[in-house]
């Protein structure tokens, strides 16, 4: 099925810098906890990020910035609709870590605030 036009190209996961380590060692990336617990990968659109952070990852500094092509993930990207917060993108499945674009890590500013990081442009895009 072709791409929707009015779906991002690129979508992205925060997951925890420990949890990923894991994940290379393996091949396999199957989502945090909750994610294994709500049976499918929480992903975000660039422009869902900030929000996604702030409420699920305050104060966090053990986080890595994951990017995948939203086209290349398939039946296993669906598009749900969260209540009270929109439409997010979520993978049904496990993922191959090659399927996966490591940004870096998200810091926290001197105020608490994330940081992404320097390899996404202002747009969420991946560098």
């Amino acid at each position: 099925m072709p791409p929707r036009p009015d779906r991002p190209r690129t979508v992205f996961h925060i997951a925890a810098a420990e949890d990923w380590r894991r994940a290379r060692e393996s091949g396999a990336y199957a989502g945090s906890a909750r994610c294994r617990r709500d049976g499918f990968i929480h992903m975000s659109t660039a422009a869902q990020l900030a929000g996604t952070l702030a409420r699920f990852f305050a104060g966090r500094d053990d986080i890595v910035l994951l990017a995948a092509d939203a086209e290349s993930l398939a039946a296993g990207l669906r598009w749900e609709d969260v209540p009270g917060a929109g439409t997010f993108p979520h993978y049904y499945g496990t993922f191959e870590v090659t399927r996966l674009r490591d940004l870096g890590p998200v810091t926290l500013d001197p105020d608490g605030r994330h940081v992404l990081p320097d390899t996404v442009h202002e747009r969420g895009t991946p560098a």
